[in-house]
């Protein structure tokens, strides 16, 4: 996307929305709704939103303001959040830096290594976006002894909760390296050990027993900044170095769609860490990327004080969101389309061309798992919706006695709708749940 278009649509983001946007401001319910809602699978406390796009009226409303366990519909809140700061085109870099000293003098001995990252979790130990590709870089250079492997980053890896994710929140992360019940300490040593072996592996020799700094970095070059070193916290500052090796990940939106696809808890929690950087934050706390989060709603026009954020994921079953909200943000996303293309699109031909990055990058229903590509681009929905002709892009969440659906579909009408089904407290069958949701989205696009 170009730049003046990328800054045009953060400006406008930035906009509350304009008074009597919605052009109905009740709460209805057509008859056939109100009779399916009346027909429960189970108990269970349900709460709905639908919103025509282009009219901008609201069609259907059952406690639209009333608080719900969001579960993984939390995550179209992260990671809009996430986009709309960085942008779809932004990727992320870990570096390898030394003693500048040494560096400028292309000494082919190291005091020390250090490795440097944001918390990106496509990061792997093999392939180009990796610790292999680092060290073939090194290798090039003509390093042939390094005296000490470090780790540094911009995550205070201490300050995010254990429970309920499972594994640490880190600066530096490992594809191959789930972490699960790891501490943030313990996996940092589990990557200077894995980068010592690729070291090693291109003729590299390397003293053992790598340390995680405790202090601060200073600036050496783009992107650096002042970083924490592992889960410590900030200290003195540490000797000025040189980059040395840099590989950078795929475009963001390529990862936000690797998150939200599949529903991946650990990926939405590592990329929306960096939300904790905002207001010009030098590292990221758990603390920091909530209020990041809460900054982005505020911006989309949501009154963000009465919701309850505990994490980017909604594995939290503290999480509290509305169907206002996540239909809010639904809206915003629709109406200020990123689509990475030098000529502007209105929104609904971004959603017909199938060309909005964020809408596309949602789990698509009815796709089915006739094979790979097609549980892919499905996603959580590959197996829902099969046959029923609808064009469903939405986000599912699930949780013990939780189940949400939030997104978009297309009505009879032709008008793309947004809507949030959000449902907790239910007692039955999770899927006599979902299929219940199924049924009542599919009544909505043949009614509106």
């Amino acid at each position: 996307m170009p730049v003046r278009s990328f800054l045009l649509m953060t400006l406008l983001l930035a906009s509350p929305p304009a008074a009597g946007a919605e052009v109905t401001l009740s709460p209805v319910i057509s008859p056939k709704v109100s009779a399916l809602l009346q027909r429960p699978p189970s108990s269970l406390r349900l709460g709905l939103l639908v919103r025509d796009l282009s009219s901008g009226q609201i069609l259907e409303a059952s406690r639209p303001d009333e608080l719900f366990v969001p579960a993984s519909t939390m995550k179209l809140v992260s990671m809009a959040a996430r986009l709309t700061q960085g942008g779809p085109d932004e990727t992320h870099r870990v570096d390898v830096t030394a003693p500048a000293q040494a560096v400028a003098a292309k000494s082919a001995v190291l005091s020390h290594l250090t490795l440097r990252g944001g918390g990106d979790p496509s990061f792997s130990v093999s392939g180009a976006y990796s610790l292999a590709a680092l060290a073939r870089q090194l290798a090039a250079r003509g390093v042939k002894e390094v005296g000490e492997v470090r780790l540094s980053g911009r995550l205070d890896s201490a300050t995010w909760p254990a429970l309920p994710l499972g594994t640490p929140v880190v600066s530096v992360r490992l594809s191959e390296e789930p972490g699960w019940n790891d501490t943030p300490d313990g996996y940092d040593q589990r990557v200077i050990r894995a980068f010592e072996g690729q070291l090693r592996a291109v003729g590299i020799q390397v003293k053992p027993g790598g340390t995680l700094g405790r202090r601060v970095g200073q600036a050496v070059s783009e992107g650096f900044g002042q970083v924490l070193e592992g889960a410590g916290t900030p200290g003195p500052a540490l000797l000025d170095e040189a980059p040395v090796a840099t590989v950078r990940s795929q475009p963001l939106i390529a990862l936000i769609r690797r998150t939200l696809k599949p529903s991946d808890n650990v990926w939405a929690e590592q990329l929306a860490a960096a939300l904790g950087t905002e207001g010009g934050r030098e590292v990221a706390t758990h603390a920091g990327m909530l209020a990041g989060m809460r900054t982005f709603l505020t911006r989309a026009g949501v009154q963000a004080a009465p919701l309850k954020l505990n994490d980017a994921s909604g594995l939290s079953s503290a999480d509290r969101l509305t169907p206002r909200t996540l239909v809010t943000v639904l809206q915003r996303m629709y109406d200020l389309p990123f689509t990475g293309l030098k000529t502007p699109l209105s929104p609904s031909d971004a959603f017909a061309q199938r060309k909005n990055l964020f809408i596309e990058a949602l789990p698509r229903g009815g796709t089915g798992e006739a094979s790979v590509q097609a549980r892919d681009l499905g996603g959580t929905l590959a197996s829902r919706f099969v046959g029923s002709g609808l064009d469903v892009r939405a986000k599912t969440g699930t949780l013990p006695g939780v189940s949400s659906l939030a997104g978009y579909v297309r009505g009879k009408s032709g008008h793309v709708l947004a809507f949030a089904i959000m449902v907790d407290q239910a007692k039955g069958n999770t899927l006599d749940v979902r299929a219940f949701q199924d049924k009542l989205l599919a009544l909505i696009a043949r009614l509106h």
